[in-house]
């Protein structure tokens, strides 16, 4: 990194340290508070032509951070990507192929996941009853793709609603339903890739959940190193709420299930609504749709990842009106940092909502409509996360296309006196670390001028790994037990 000191010459590292002391003693005496960070909308941009329909779009973030968007259409059904810009999205390439026409409708559909420049889809072919599942692969972030091959075996069963995660290029993990002839025995399976070819599938929902899954309820998979969680939505006895499986070898063995749903929701009929979730160290924090009290609501959870056993399930929304009914919910983030989109059905009028929060679930933020400027037939919404910046899609029904928008975190600068007078900052050239004393702190991020996040790192022995930064000004924030928030403002050379 040349950045704090800019070079291994000692007599320069010393003369960086009085800089730095200098600045931040002139930022010390010039703030005495800590400001809440806010979000800053970009504006709505179409990912698509009207023609080329609006299904169910979903999200996933290439190397450089650009959205690769994946959607379907109908008459014929077809799958289509596009790829962000920053100012617009490229034209729209079909993914789908002649010989494998995708399942697709404003409920189900196809899934995409990436690392770094290795983007994957997934998506089932029809007719549904004898097509299989089929993926296939981009190595340069979303612009060309490979061949399909073929991810459930040819076993005389039948497939659908897959999902895909990957923590490795190399490794894709997939979940699907899986049903005996003629739609009967319902249950949730999970395949992985080696040595380029996917694995026979394991059960997940048995023997762990009673009865049959929701066969019309689609599941998410998600993945981070070897740790691998799959939800979906259950309906043994018409209990109609969300169960996991937990694997700790990258999806080859699932020893854990369990329910991660308390609402108790009994339905004689199918939601067609399904979980979402990620992975934060060794909890999963998950949203669902629920209808066991205050009509049809969306639910925040989260879980220990080793054995499901369950934390805070609460309304993302509390006090909302029986009446307005949610559906369809997201979740992207990364640590406490996470946010969640859903449609919301408002006096005959659908609606993409927002919220938000840097300390987990426990903090999400008023909700904030999403579709500013066209509002009414906003539909199934998807999220993305990265550096600071949250990465929205949804369907827009009344000019039948895919739309997206970006929100950026922006950080207040300032700093709590009280929090911050015993605790000391140094930076370590030997390996570009902060060194914290004085306190007890958890977590750190980094902050541009501009109070775009850059770089978030966890504390570990009183030290913060830093990546490589512009040459700019920074503000470094670290946070403790019981909300404690301190921070300092260094340049960057």
């Amino acid at each position: 990194m040349d950045t704090l000191n800019g070079s291994n010459d000692p007599c320069h590292t010393e003369h960086m340290m009085r800089t730095l002391t200098l600045t931040l003693a002139s930022f010390l005496s010039l703030a005495s508070f800590a400001q809440a960070p806010t979000i800053a909308w970009d504006a709505p941009v179409d990912c698509n032509a009207p023609a080329q329909g609006m299904l169910r779009p979903r999200i996933a973030l290439n190397a450089s951070g650009a959205p690769v968007v994946l959607w379907g259409a109908s008459g014929p059904a077809r799958n289509y990507v596009a790829i962000g810009s920053g100012t617009g999205f490229t034209s729209a390439m079909e993914v789908s192929t002649p010989g494998c026409v995708p399942a697709v409708a404003d409920w189900m559909g196809s899934s995409i996941a990436a690392v770094g420049n290795t983007v994957w889809v997934v998506m089932k072919a029809t007719p549904e009853e004898t097509k299989p599942v089929y993926a296939r692969r981009s190595d340069d972030g979303g612009s060309t793709w490979g061949d399909t091959m073929r991810v459930d075996p040819f076993d005389g069963l039948v497939s659908r609603f897959p999902t895909i995660a990957l923590s490795d290029p190399d490794l894709p993990v997939v979940q699907y339903m899986q049903f005996d002839g003629g739609w009967n025995g319902a249950r949730q399976v999970v395949t992985h890739m080696m040595g380029g070819a996917f694995m026979s599938p394991v059960q997940i929902s048995t023997p762990y959940a009673p009865g049959e899954v929701c066969d019309c309820c689609p599941n998410q998979i998600m993945v981070q190193d070897n740790k691998a969680v799959a939800l979906y939505r259950n309906a043994g006895s018409n209990i109609r709420v969300i169960w996991g499986a937990t694997s700790l070898d990258g999806g080859m063995t699932f020893p854990v299930g369990n329910e991660v749903d308390a609402t108790g929701w009994v339905l004689n009929a199918c939601p067609s609504s399904g979980p979402d979730g990620y992975l934060a160290g060794d909890s999963v924090r998950y949203v669902w749709m629920s209808g066991a009290s205050n009509g049809t609501k969306v639910h925040i959870g989260t879980a220990l990842a080793a054995d499901l056993s369950t934390g805070t399930q609460r309304f993302v929304m509390p006090g909302e009106a029986s009446g307005v009914q949610q559906n369809f919910p997201r979740i992207a983030g990364v640590g406490d940092t996470l946010g969640v989109v859903w449609e919301q059905y408002t006096n005959g009028a659908r609606d993409i909502f927002f919220s938000w929060s840097v300390s987990g679930v426990n903090g999400l933020s008023a909700a904030e409509i999403v579709n500013v400027d066209l509002t009414g037939s906003q539909r199934t919404p998807d999220i993305a996360y990265a550096d600071g910046a949250f990465h929205i899609v949804w369907g827009e029904a009344g000019t039948n296309q895919v739309r997206y928008r970006r929100a950026v975190i922006q950080s207040g600068v300032g700093i709590d006196d009280a929090t911050a007078s015993d605790t000391h900052f140094r930076f370590d050239p030997t390996d570009n670390s902060v060194v914290l004393s004085g306190g007890s702190w958890t977590s750190a991020e980094v902050f541009d001028a501009q109070g775009k996040l850059v770089h978030a790192a966890t504390v570990r022995n009183d030290r913060v790994k830093l990546r490589d930064l512009p040459q700019a000004i920074h503000v470094l924030r670290v946070r403790g037990p019981g909300d404690r928030i301190a921070e300092w403002r260094f340049f960057n050379r």
